[in-house]
């Protein structure tokens, strides 16, 4: 799922129902087209993540709001004790049916888990509910395995965890993110609190909730015993939710956009 889909989704579970032209004049302020907003928002219905109560209107599905609990709690694994097991995950799907094991491979890895090896999936963490899920969703029962355990052999080190979560990619990724709030962001955030503009507090709220969707699907959280000295995810991401709590909060009480913010 794309960022700007995931952040949708985040607003549709704030509300009752949300209507078509209404996520188009809040997305097209943030550079989208109304074509774009409504193939996302058909997409998002094609996936079981949102209904549609009526024509051109919106709510979100309890598989929507699984989906954001997965994705979102991504985060809280950074102040989790690791105990030392992993979950693995093998699968072995058939050629024809490939685009449902390419999906299946794409969730996977924005729950977390890396490849070990070919069709061998592994994770420090417990998302089995979630994976369970995605293998009914995709009806792929009777080709996925999931196990839980501890190696007694290989052990994934520091430097393999390196490899199989490319973490290099990861913290260039972070880097990029902190250059972009201390450049870019801040100062537009600091002028928006001054002018006192809802709407544009708002749209810096929607910005960086995608900035921040993008992270949570693309760094696996690893336990500290996985990741390199002087990772800098934690306080990135620490300053990024901070900012954005400043956006939340100036927005007033009786806005439109409050109530996607409390």
């Amino acid at each position: 799922m794309l960022s700007v889909e995931k952040t949708m989704l985040f607003l549709l579970s704030k509300v009752e129902q949300m209507g078509a032209q209404q996520f188009v004049e809040i997305y097209e302020q943030r550079g989208y087209t109304s074509t774009y907003i409504r193939n996302a928002l058909s997409r998002l219905k094609k996936e079981g993540y949102i209904a549609s109560p009526s024509r051109s209107w919106y709510s979100v599905t309890a598989e929507g709001l699984a989906y954001i609990k997965a994705i979102n709690s991504k985060p809280a694994r950074y102040q989790e004790q690791w105990d030392h097991t992993w979950d693995v995950v093998m699968l072995e799907v058939p050629e024809s049916e490939r685009k449902k094991r390419d999906q299946f491979r794409t969730a996977l890895g924005q729950l977390g888990y890396g490849l070990l090896y070919n069709s061998v999936y592994i994770s420090p963490w417990n998302y089995r509910d979630e994976v369970a899920a995605y293998i009914q969703k995709l009806e792929l029962e009777g080709k996925v395995s999931i196990l839980q355990g501890q190696f007694q052999e290989g052990s994934i080190t520091p430097h393999k965890a390196q490899a199989i979560w490319q973490l290099d990619e990861i913290e260039a990724l972070y880097q990029k993110k902190s250059d972009w709030l201390q450049e870019e962001y801040v100062p537009s955030l600091l002028e928006a609190l001054q002018a006192g503009q809802p709407l544009q507090l708002f749209l810096l709220y929607l910005q960086m909730g995608e900035e921040l969707s993008g992270l949570f699907m693309a760094d696996p959280y690893l336990p500290d015993e996985l990741l390199p000295d002087h990772w800098p995810g934690k306080v990135i991401i620490a300053a990024m939710n901070e900012h954005m709590r400043r956006a939340a909060q100036a927005i007033p009480a009786d806005s439109f956009y409050a109530p996607f913010v409390r």
